[in-house]
């Protein structure tokens, strides 16, 4: 429920009523993680999703008949048959259909916290109610993870709108007001003009943070680098040729910066995918990224064993 809440928001706003189906048990393999959920409004509009695909035109009538007027109700859903929806990957899922009426003020609260991007923690009863004594299941969420893009770059600008899709909170910084622009960067959450060093350090980053160094200018992207080294975040990366990473860690040392520092460097940016176009290397970027932050090798799903995901 949480994961939807900028929707729930904007529908209550408009006065419209919502009903919720949201994940909240897991049993083997399953497309999406407990918490995961799918709302519909009482104009039909449909929003998120629970498995992918799989059971989600049940879960819509569900949905419908709540707003009808029907008690919440929760529905398991297994492999199921040609007759029955069910899950393609063998998995079982409990899901509780709810309407959003159901929450309180201070349950309410916690939605327009996740709706803002900020931690928020709800525990709901089986009729979908807040419960804070013995709750059937807790939802819980973190602030966005922040990707933070330094160089208002056209492979820039193909990263901001790959990492706002992919649920990061993009931040560009360059010193160049002609081309740090929010029209150029339509998906950034805040564009800001200045020394990109400056807009690092400034900040506070956690492990679950990216920063990526795109520009081609040494006397802003070298301080920026070492900024964002020191800055906390688990992910720092620099574009350039293997010649501009051996002159940039010579101008790091100059700097101050030391091996250890140095040695967290991700350059080249990105994985090896083949790909050139700011599009292409976007992707690339993207995708080292969530291996890192997920602690995984990057390797073909093929070529590894064991559960899909964790």
């Amino acid at each position: 429920m949480l994961q939807i809440a900028a929707t729930l928001r904007a529908w209550a706003a408009e006065g419209r009523r919502v009903a919720v189906a949201t994940l909240i048990a897991v049993d083997g393999s399953a497309p999406r993680t407990i918490g995961a959920a799918l709302a519909v409004d009482d104009t039909g509009r449909v929003a998120g999703s629970v498995s992918g695909g799989c059971v989600e035109a049940d879960l819509v009538a569900e949905c419908e008949q709540v707003l009808a007027g029907g008690p919440a109700r929760r529905r398991r859903y297994g492999a199921g048959d040609w007759l029955e929806p069910g899950l393609m990957c063998g998995g079982t899922v409990e899901v509780l259909i709810s309407d959003v009426a159901a929450l309180d003020d201070a349950a309410w609260h916690q939605v327009e916290r996740a709706a803002a991007g900020l931690d928020a923690t709800l525990s709901l009863d089986a009729e979908g109610r807040a419960c804070a004594d013995d709750p059937m299941v807790t939802l819980s969420v973190r602030r966005p993870r922040h990707l933070v893009v330094v160089g208002a770059v056209e492979f820039g600008a193909a990263l901001c709108a790959l990492g706002a899709r992919a649920g990061f909170a993009v931040t560009v910084l360059d010193h160049r007001a002609t081309f740090a622009t929010k029209e150029r960067f339509p998906d950034a959450t805040a564009v800001v003009v200045g020394p990109p060093a400056t807009g690092i350090a400034e900040r506070g980053w956690v492990a679950d943070d990216a920063i990526c160094i795109l520009g081609h200018d040494p006397g802003h992207d070298t301080p920026a680098i070492l900024a964002a080294l020191r800055g906390g975040a688990g992910y720092v990366g620099a574009m350039g040729s293997r010649a501009t990473h051996e002159r940039r860690v010579e101008a790091l040392h100059d700097l101050g910066a030391s091996t250890a520092e140095i040695t967290r460097l991700r350059s080249p940016i990105g994985l090896d995918l083949g790909g050139s176009t700011p599009e292409h290397t976007a992707v690339a970027i993207l995708a080292e990224i969530l291996a890192v932050q997920h602690g995984t090798t990057a390797r073909p799903l093929s070529a590894t064993d064991g559960p899909l995901h964790r």
